[in-house]
């Protein structure tokens, strides 16, 4: 077995809406990335109207996993581990993409419940981000949202909430549904003193908007402090944009165009319901916990 420094692990998240890689290794019990990758792949497309993955989407999603594959093969990827999440879990079909996605891959992909992602992204995060104290970690995906947290006794608490930015786009969610289904998953924080920290899309792409990136650079967006004001301002500038011209605005992927507002909306609810003035940005979220786990399976 190769030490630390040399040995390279693969990290592949299948969402709801996107598919991600990191290929990293660990330097003094630090995730340092290597490779990283994002496709847009909309993989839960089309499971509001049914409780199926579309041909399609699952397709698009298999293409990617091939390019993983590859990369992860010349990189020379010693170790690997691959999660899906809520699209998955949720279809009836779930099981038979997973197959075709082992078969691709070479290696096991776990669903994993919406607390086993809490948990992982909580893990990725405040790796990254250790001078946060009592850290609470947002993840708004595409599909679900994840909140967690630690107690007094110092146990990670994980709350998984049915509501993403595909999901209440598809659905056509108001924003009172929102914040009840919101209102419910905050309870046990609602007095808490805590230091709000997001991961996911969604809220890497408001901090890239803010900063006005043409180019995205996670050197920029990482412990990037979104202010609740600045989501405000930037909510109404985006839900008053036709969708064409919301492409075209910098930091903002195409791709995450026709979601974005719903997501900003789940995030503006959320930190209106805790009484917080910002939250710091993480790009070290669920890929950097899977990591993390590997390299303490491996020790």
């Amino acid at each position: 077995m190769k030490g630390d420094l040399d040995m390279l692990l693969g990290a592949v998240d299948i969402g709801t809406n996107s598919t991600r890689l990191l290929i990293a290794k660990m330097e003094k019990g630090q995730v340092v990335p290597v490779v990283q990758r994002l496709q847009a792949t909309r993989l839960g497309q089309g499971m509001s109207e049914k409780s199926y993955l579309g041909a399609e989407p699952a397709e698009r999603t298999l293409r990617a996993l091939r390019g993983f594959q590859r990369l992860m093969r010349e990189s020379g990827v010693e170790r690997a581990r691959a999660v899906a999440t809520s699209a998955v879990r949720e279809a009836l079909n779930g099981r038979e993409f997973v197959q075709e996605a082992e078969a691709v891959l070479g290696f096991p992909v776990h669903v994993v419940t919406g607390e086993q992602e809490a948990v992982l992204s909580y893990r990725g995060a405040t790796g990254a981000i250790p001078e946060i104290t009592f850290p609470v970690v947002v993840d708004i995906g595409g599909g679900s949202t994840e909140i967690t947290y630690q107690n007094e006794r110092g146990r990670i608490i994980p709350v998984s909430l049915p509501l993403g930015a595909v999901r209440c786009t598809e659905q056509g969610w108001p924003e009172n549904k929102i914040q009840s289904v919101l209102r419910d998953g905050l309870h046990p924080l609602a007095r808490r003193q805590l230091g709000l920290v997001g991961v996911g899309g969604t809220i890497t792409t408001l901090a890239a908007v803010d900063l006005g990136l043409e180019f995205y650079d996670w050197k920029k967006v990482h412990k990037y402090r979104l202010t609740y004001e600045r989501i405000l301002d930037i909510l109404k500038y985006l839900a008053a944009l036709p969708l064409e011209e919301r492409k075209r605005v910098p930091g903002l992927q195409p791709e995450r165009a026709d979601i974005i507002v719903a997501g900003t909306i789940i995030l503006k609810e959320l930190m209106r319901l805790l009484n917080t003035e910002f939250i710091t940005v993480s790009e070290a979220d669920i890929l950097h916990g899977i990591i993390l786990e590997l390299y303490q399976q491996q020790i």
